[in-house]
């Protein structure tokens, strides 16, 4: 290929069904946007001696370590910009269903505000000569886009539809023309740009991409491989989810699992460290008997001493009032490592109860019930002003860590009732990452804004009428799971119910898994840990929902042993219908066996 008309049909034609369905890494159409395109472009640009070839770069890319689905291809002047995270600079945009293609001048939108990016756009409408051009808000990439985000970035284009492209209505020499165009108003723009700070060539995360949440988990877990780090598939997907529902999520199991790891891996990978302070990890101490041992106290001077997690807290809460609509709030991400040192009921019970006071205030954000009175502040008018009016802002995500042994305490229905609980037993020494086709753009953290993991809903009505369907799809399966736990007065209430189907409307939403395995991590998450108990009714719940989990291909006449059900599940792999659940089943059932008690804690 030797033009921009046949590199562009090619792009159109077959990049759709390439991100469905085929691998990314080394990928022809990689190298077409990444190596050949900007090659063709910056020999186009240099047979123009009205350009100076030296003072430009050429970037494309296909996406960071996964499908992009909207690729692109730009053009930068290096005394304006050497990166597409800011900056005005030309740009090719490629729309998802790829029907349309956009030759935009464009600005680069990751380190800039929303509502800078709209000044700046009508500023340059205003200023430039931009006759020939579409200089309306109708850019068209992707249903599944924030829209606004182009819209508000994108100050002139020209549309090119794939038919036209496609039927060469649209010839080589437009193409050329139109791009000449561009370069004259890039050079118009230049001509009165006044240099500020020239950016960083080495700096990272340089690419103008859409990455939908699908694509930002990918990117979550390729960078978590390249640290030297795997985890079970589908894992950071429930993990995602788990925190979308709700802000408080707990990773138990036996030490050395990785639990403290991967939240702390998952931060970085999403912008959040200790050197911008919007990740702290805690390490709780067994002697803490009450929330002063988190938020701080006052001391017998009547001065407030401030707790280990209320500056965190503070910050947290000064970025969500300080966020807009076009200026989200970035996520805060706090570990309290080995939760379960001291009782969770005593130290963390105000924390719980403020996340029950949970509600969305006139301007849309969540808030709670402020977190510290003012009379355990002290005195103080300084410390009143810093922290009297704290709450739990929805930028705060709270992450425990448990080991389940006999140095910890076990954990009441009030704390597993509030929290998905995300066992980590599962051991597999020689799972270690060795995947060479990492590329170092694969493994980069990125900056995203609190809008990916923010809480969306508190009350199942808020879903109503538009998911009616969905909710009633997965309700009457708790219905049936709690008649099966009637026996032993162990059934889930509304708070697990609405916040169960807040993650399957979620995990829906965004494609994540299909509906059996999301709803079988919620069984194992939301109501096996609440079993425990050495009564012979529990063995006969725990064998109904075993038939319950194995999705009718097992009844007790089969044999009510643990062998037999682990022989079920060997055998029967395949069918099982919600198998991680069934699984633990069985081995709480063993337990009773040898034991006589059993619980969801092994």
């Amino acid at each position: 290929m030797e033009t921009l008309l046949e590199y562009f049909q090619k792009i159109m034609e077959e990049y759709q069904d390439a991100r469905r369905e085929e691998r990314f890494s080394g990928h022809e159409l990689g190298d077409i946007l990444r190596n050949e395109l900007p090659d063709l472009l910056k020999k186009i640009v240099a047979a123009d001696t009205n350009f100076n070839q030296d003072k430009f770069l050429y970037k494309g890319s296909i996406g960071q370590g996964n499908w992009a689905y909207v690729p692109w291809l730009a053009i930068l002047n290096k005394n304006i910009t050497t990166t597409t995270q800011e900056g005005v600079y030309i740009v090719y945009l490629f729309s998802e269903d790829m029907e349309r293609l956009y030759l935009t001048l464009n600005q680069g939108v990751t380190k800039t505000a929303n509502i800078e990016l709209k000044k700046v756009k009508q500023e340059l409408r205003d200023d430039l000569y931009l006759e020939g051009l579409n200089t309306d808000d109708n850019i068209d990439l992707a249903e599944s886009v924030k829209g606004s985000e182009y819209e508000d970035s994108t100050i002139a284009y020209l549309k090119y539809n794939f038919a036209d492209i496609q039927s060469g209505a649209i010839s080589e020499d437009k193409l050329k023309a139109d791009l000449k165009q561009l370069l004259n108003i890039y050079d118009q723009y230049a001509s009165h740009y006044e240099i500020v700070d020239q950016p960083d060539e080495s700096k990272e995360n340089e690419e103008l991409e859409y990455l939908d949440t699908a694509n930002t988990i990918v990117r979550i877990e390729n960078y978590i491989k390249a640290q030297g780090f795997t985890y079970p598939d589908d894992l950071i997907k429930n993990f995602y989810l788990s925190l979308k529902t709700k802000s408080f999520v707990i990773l138990a199991g036996i030490s050395g699992t990785g639990k403290t790891k991967l939240v702390q891996l998952f931060a970085e990978a999403i912008g959040c460290t200790t050197e911008n302070n919007r990740f702290k990890l805690i390490s709780v101490r067994p002697d803490w008997s009450d929330s002063s041992d988190l938020l701080g106290y006052t001391d017998i001077q009547g001065e407030f001493q401030p707790g280990p997690l209320i500056e965190t807290i503070r910050m947290a809460v000064e970025e969500s009032k300080n966020s807009t609509q076009e200026n989200p709030a970035k996520p805060y991400i706090i570990c309290l490592d080995e939760m379960n040192l001291a009782r969770v009921e005593y130290y963390f019970s105000d924390f719980l109860s403020k996340m029950e006071t949970r509600k969305f205030n006139s301007k849309g954000k969540l808030t709670t019930d402020k977190l510290i009175s003012k009379s355990d502040l002290g005195n103080n008018e300084d410390t009143l002003n810093k922290y009297g009016e704290l709450y739990l802002p929805d930028n705060l995500h709270i992450i425990g860590t448990v080991n389940m042994d006999e140095t910890t305490h076990p954990f009441s229905k009030k704390v597993l009732d509030r929290a998905n609980t995300i066992e980590f037993n599962r051991i597999d020494l020689m799972a270690f990452s060795s995947d060479s086709d990492l590329d170092k753009e694969d493994i980069e953290s990125m900056l995203i804004d609190n809008h990916t993991l923010r809480t969306e809903y508190l009350n199942l009505i808020e879903l109503l009428p538009e998911k009616e369907a969905e909710i009633v799809e997965t309700t009457r399966i708790l219905q049936d799971i709690n008649k099966r736990l009637k026996p032993a007065n162990l059934q889930v209430g509304y708070r697990i119910r609405d916040e169960i189907n807040f993650y399957m409307i979620y995990n829906k939403r965004h494609n994540l898994m299909d509906f059996n395995k999301a709803l079988d991590y919620q069984i194992h998450q939301k109501i096996l840990p609440r079993i425990q108990g050495s009564s012979r009714v529990l063995k006969d719940i725990l064998l109904d929902l075993f038939e319950f989990t194995a999705g009718g291909q097992f009844s007790v006449e089969q044999g009510e042993q643990s062998s037999d059900l682990k022989d079920h599940l060997i055998s029967n792999y395949d069918d099982i219908k919600y198998y991680n659940s069934a699984k633990k089943i069985a081995e709480m059932i063993e337990r009773y066996e040898q034991d006589g008690f059993t619980a969801f804690w092994l």
